[in-house]
């Protein structure tokens, strides 16, 4: 199980900005955010399910809320 976070801080995007997904787990991603702008969204088998819960759990941020590039490509938009 790995475990994700989300960047609390906006980041560029197509469309406006969003609230990036990563997975935290060490050596996943070198693009995550600083240790002050994580939120915990928990341990989950795919970014799928950590996306649907981040979505839940910071219900403002859902509408922005997509997976990193680097780290969760399948929860990737844009």
């Amino acid at each position: 199980m790995a475990k994700y976070i989300l960047n609390q801080n906006q980041q560029d995007s197509a469309s406006g900005a969003n609230n990036e997904l990563h997975d935290e787990t060490p050596g996943a991603c070198n693009r995550l955010p600083l240790s002050s702008n994580r939120l915990d969204v928990g341990y989950f088998s795919n970014c799928g399910e950590a996306m649907a819960e981040a979505r839940r759990r910071y219900p403002s941020l859902a509408s922005r809320i997509d997976g990193c590039y680097y780290c969760c490509p399948t929860c990737h938009s844009e």
